[in-house]
């Protein structure tokens, strides 16, 4: 938690900060800040009535202000809480809110993503009869949710059907509930009531943003994220360094490096893995690769690392132990083919890069440090926006030859033929691409008949 939102509860404990407050960033970073102040404002044993929830989404704004305006009723302080709180949206963050929205679709956060899919649509001026169209996909709500390719395109067709299977309606009259709130924010609260909103997205440049930063107290809690919404490598080592500290545990500079690269952007599951690795260790006091490798799940496409770090190593054994374990928790071959044919179409461009354009600059051996003096610095060509992500994508391409790289490619081929055209068990299929790929293997052409002999 950021220190100054502890010095924040340390006031509102000795009655003396302000008495309403605004959270937002990442989920579970403000799940855990409403907690803390919910402690501090309403003991346990009065928070059947003194304390009161509403979805800023559905509820109207006169309930809500019917809510602040009555005394509780056990003596002491009374919390409303507003989540999902939809006030702070501009039509000048819509291309953030449809990103957010097909990340809460794709989290499995639905109800939470048709929700503020209608918030977006009301902030367009659409009315409930242009929602209410039968065929109401395509295009315009494309462009609404900035949705660009094809999976985003066919998110965005699942949400609004499943929106409409929900029966969720637009909630209209946002300016009316702004003038409310902004009058409120003027007049003050009863000496009685604290109120705690929480948000999805928020605007910093609106007026009722401006004017609650000076009547009350806002927060953003979570790791900044850049542009493209991905978590600086620092700020994630900065969270797994809190939680393994306040278990006191040590952990190995490799374990670590592991557990970056298996970390992805949700915090809530990032959380949830670094508290099986603590299980896991039970009282040993140091935190090794192994430990990681064995119980940490891949919450990015970290495996893939691993992976192709076997198949450089001509490990059979250990590339086909990544496989089965990938396989048990789940993943399908078809899934797992997918993103091995994106990694090695990835490092066919590295490895091109590497002997044209970097060819000299780049060192067998070199550390990161050295990587952005030589290549960085000097605006080299590189593969993506991230250059450390560039930095392990070229250590693993100097282990394959261009010739290596295109044989896996023509495997993958193969492998991608055979999954989806004939009845041969989808692991022996990966498993016979594994061992092509790990002991060098030629491909061989697919036949209707089943898979020939190795």
């Amino acid at each position: 938690m950021k220190r100054n939102f502890d010095t924040f509860l340390t006031d509102v404990e000795r009655a003396n900060g302000p008495v309403m407050v605004l959270l937002f960033g990442d989920d579970l970073e403000v799940e855990s800040a409403c907690k803390l102040l919910i402690d501090v404002v309403v003991p346990r044993d009065q928070r059947e009535f003194n304390l009161e929830r509403f979805d800023g989404r559905s509820a109207a704004w006169d309930q809500i202000e019917s809510s602040l305006l009555t005394p509780p009723f056990l003596p002491g302080k009374k919390l409303v809480w507003i989540e999902s709180a939809p006030y702070f949206f501009s039509r000048e963050n819509k291309t953030e809110l449809g990103k957010r929205i097909i990340q809460l679709w794709r989290d499995d956060k639905k109800d939470d993503a048709g929700k503020l899919l209608l918030d977006l649509i009301a902030l367009e001026g659409w009315s409930q009869k242009q929602w209410e169209q039968p065929d109401l996909s395509g295009a315009p709500v494309f462009e609404l949710l900035q949705a660009q390719d094809q999976d985003d395109r066919e998110a965005a067709d699942a949400l609004v059907a499943y929106s409409k299977s929900r029966g969720f309606e637009l909630k209209e009259c946002r300016d009316s509930e702004e003038n409310a709130i902004r009058k409120l924010l003027a007049t003050g609260l009863p000496p009685w009531v604290f109120l705690l909103l929480t948000a999805y997205q928020v605007d910093r440049r609106t007026r009722l943003y401006k004017q609650f930063e000076e009547n009350g107290a806002i927060f953003f809690l979570g790791l900044e994220r850049d542009r493209y919404g991905k978590i600086s490598r620092d700020r994630l080592r900065e969270f797994i360094d809190r939680q393994l500290s306040l278990s006191k545990k040590r952990v190995e500079p490799k374990a670590l490096e592991l557990i970056l690269l298996r970390a992805g952007d949700d915090l809530r599951a990032l959380r949830q893995e670094i508290d099986k690795l603590l299980l896991y260790i039970g009282d040993d006091t140091v935190i090794c690769a192994d430990d990681v490798e064995t119980i940490f799940a891949d919450q990015s496409d970290g495996w893939i690392f691993d992976l192709t770090r076997f198949i450089a190593a001509r490990n059979p054994t250990a590339a086909l132990c990544q496989l089965a374990r990938l396989i048990a928790q789940g993943d399908h071959p078809l899934k797992l083919l997918s993103t091995l044919a994106a990694e090695v179409r990835k490092l066919l461009s590295a490895r091109q890069l590497l002997d044209s354009d970097l060819r000299g600059r780049w060192k067998p051996g070199m550390n990161y440090k050295q990587f952005e003096h030589a290549i960085v610095n000097q605006r080299a060509t590189l593969l993506t926006r991230s250059p450390y992500a560039d930095y392990l994508c070229f250590q693993r391409a100097e282990t394959f030859s261009f010739g290596e790289l295109l044989l896996y490619l023509h495997g993958i081929h193969d492998a991608d033929l055979r999954l989806k055209s004939s009845g041969v068990n989808p692991k022996l299929v990966m498993e016979r691409l594994i061992l092509q790929m790990c002991l060098g293997a030629p491909t061989v052409p697919c036949y209707a008949g089943g898979m020939p002999a190795l």
